[in-house]
Order: C-alpha cells, then structure tokens, then sequence
C-alpha cells in the first residue's frame, strides 16, 4: 500500500541524520574503488544471503522509499534505489537476477512526462541478456511495497508493485538465494536520501521472516548506509534537499512519426554502445500483444509501436546487480507509446524477434 510520509518518518528511524551520519559504512574494499560511471556503477546496499551461502526463499518484499534521488544529468546518468532477487544461485555459473525499484535519469526513456522519475523492473534471464520496463511515475517522499513471488512448480517469478501484478520474469529460475536492496548510481554527483523498511523473505516452507541484514558500500567516501534488520537508510554525502516534490512535466508528449522513432531509436543504440545501429524497423501493435515477449503486466491495452534494431550493444544503461558485468546482445529493442511517443520498455537481445507475428514492419534506417 502507498502511503505519503514526512522525510523522517520515510526511513523509518529517529531521524534522517542517522542516515547521513555515516553508521554502517560498509569496510575498505581490497580493490580499486569503482568509478561511478556508465561502465562501471557504485553501490551501497543491505543484503540477505549470497553467491557462496544463498539463503534459498520463496518470496521476498520491501518498502521502498526516497525523500531524494536525483542526478545532474537525466539524459546520460542515473540514480536508483531498488532491490534484486539473484537467481539460479544452484547454478553460479549463470548471471540471472530480477529487480524493481525507482529510477531518476535516463529521460528519453521515460512514459508519459514525468521527467525520467519512474517505477521500473528488469530481469536478466538464461540466454536473454536484459529488458528494462517502465511501471509509473515515481514520488519522492511516497512508500510502496515491492516483492518477488516465485510460481510454484515455474522457473517463474512474479513482480508485485503497491499490490498490482506489474511483470512476470518467465524460465529465470526457481533457485533465489540472495536479495540486495539499496542503491546504485553511475555518476558520483548523484545525491540520494532513501530507506527501505520492512525487509523480509519468505523461505521453502513459506514462513516468513525478518530480514538479518548485512551491508556492502563500495565507495563510503560518497555513500553512508545502516541497517538494524529490517530497515536498511542510505544517502550520499552531498546535500540532497533539493527533490522533495514531484518532477516537473514537460507537457510535450504527442503521437511519434516515423522520424521521431528513428531518433529513439538511435538515441537508445547510443546510450548502449552501438552510434551506427542497423536493420532498424518497426511494427505497430497494442501492449497486450506484447505481453509474450516482455513480461509486462499493463493495466491498458494501449497502442504501441515495437522498434527493433541490430549492432553490437552493451548495456550501459541497464541497472545491474553489483558484481555483473552490463548485458551485450546484438539486438536492441524498444516499446514506444503510440499517443505520446514515450518509451515503456527496452530490451538487449542474441537474436531479433520476427515483427511479422505482431503486424507488418516497415524499415526506418
């Protein structure tokens, strides 16, 4: 359930200085301190279980909260504050993980015009590198309840956002056994006051339990982070009181041409590494046909165009778990509103789908 919350009351401790205070700062790491870049993103997180001890679950939840989250540059950076489920721990060979939280930056990819400030999940599955979906408008100062529910018998899980059914992560696998939750960011000027309470799992018999977190912070000359279990608090060292309202709109939205697809969809190979995408098409069709291919659970069965691409991409704008590498693929896809022109999911492929199943393509480029 959302509910609206002072910026004390948000993070669920005495007082947002606890936050900020620098208690929990996660131990010198023994290797170079990341950069905070596209290529190579920070974190601070509280986390249950991991690679080499996996705490195997059946469900995990949390509510998320930010009274800041914010970047200098929302067309290059971001800034999130989110929580992972690692899957197939059974198997450490495979990277495969689903994720949801809030998302500021990366405006050219947000719906509607709430200046790249969004709900969001992704996955990384066997075999499928990535795909990014974008729920709604996020609010700082507002907390939701995000959890993963694994379907029984399935190597499914279902991603459940303020109560609503927002995606299914379909053959990601049943074996879930560590969940980070915090944040992460690809700039060090991001600024960030944020909280996560309520943290807790539920385990193969479906007993649920608190959280016994433990916290990871690979740059605590930028981040501070504390956890007393169930409430994990973190912020960046800068001042961050300048979010505490929703984003301003645009009021720009109106229906693509052909021309403004293109445009997204070169914008998009160039935040992912390929400026000279090939094959560009694009096929019109409605969300619910989609629902196949990107695991989204839309509300309406708006018209949208699919947009699909090929080059030699790395997903520099993918949010990713700490320690995975970005997703590569030598398929790019995106999902376009066809009333406002505003992207509502993207995705990194190994092979293209076939458009003819969805309608009849036209080439772009």
């Amino acid at each position: 359930m959302r509910r609206r919350f002072s910026a004390l009351a948000l993070f669920g401790v005495s007082g947002l200085a606890l936050a900020t205070s620098g208690l929990g700062a996660g131990p010198a790491q023994a290797v170079a301190a990341p950069q905070c870049s596209a290529a190579e993103h920070c974190y601070a997180v509280g986390f249950i279980g991991s690679k080499e001890q996996p705490l195997w679950m059946n469900a995990v939840g949390s509510d998320l909260g930010v009274g800041c989250l914010h970047v200098d540059d929302r067309e290059t950076e971001f800034a999130n504050w989110e929580m992972w489920l690692l899957t197939n721990l059974n198997n450490p060979a495979l990277d495969t993980w689903v994720e949801v939280g809030m998302t500021a930056g990366k405006l050219h990819f947000s719906p509607g015009q709430e200046k790249g400030f969004l709900w969001y999940w992704a996955d990384q599955r066997p075999g499928l590198p990535y795909r990014e979906a974008y729920i709604k408008p996020a609010r700082t100062l507002d907390r939701e309840n995000v959890t993963f529910n694994w379907v029984p018998n399935s190597p499914n899980w279902e991603i459940h956002q303020d109560g609503d059914l927002v995606g299914v992560s379909e053959n990601n696998g049943a074996w879930g056994g560590q969940v980070d939750n915090g944040l992460e960011v690809t700039t060090p000027g991001a600024r960030i006051a944020a909280g996560s309470i309520n943290f807790q799992y539920q385990d193969t018999n479906n007993v649920w339990h608190p959280a016994d977190t433990e916290l990871y912070n690979d740059r605590p000359d930028l981040f501070s982070i504390f956890t007393n279990g169930r409430v994990i608090t973190a912020a960046t060292h800068k001042p961050c009181n300048d979010e505490t309202v929703t984003m301003p709109t645009d009021n720009k939205a109106t229906p693509p041409t052909p021309s403004m697809l293109l445009e997204t969809a070169t914008r998009l190979a160039a935040a992912n590494g390929e400026e000279h995408p090939a094959n560009i098409q694009y096929v019109a069709t409605d969300r619910q046909a989609l629902t196949s291919i990107d695991g989204t659970r839309p509300k309406s069965n708006d018209p949208v165009y699919l947009v699909q691409m090929t080059g030699n991409f790395v997903g520099y704008a993918a949010s990713v778990p700490r320690g995975s590498k970005p997703p590569k693929g030598n398929v790019l896809t995106a999902t376009v509103d066809a009333n406002t022109g505003q992207m509502l999911s993207w995705s990194i492929l190994l092979t293209p789908h076939d458009l003819s199943q969805f309608g009849t393509a036209a080439t772009l480029r």
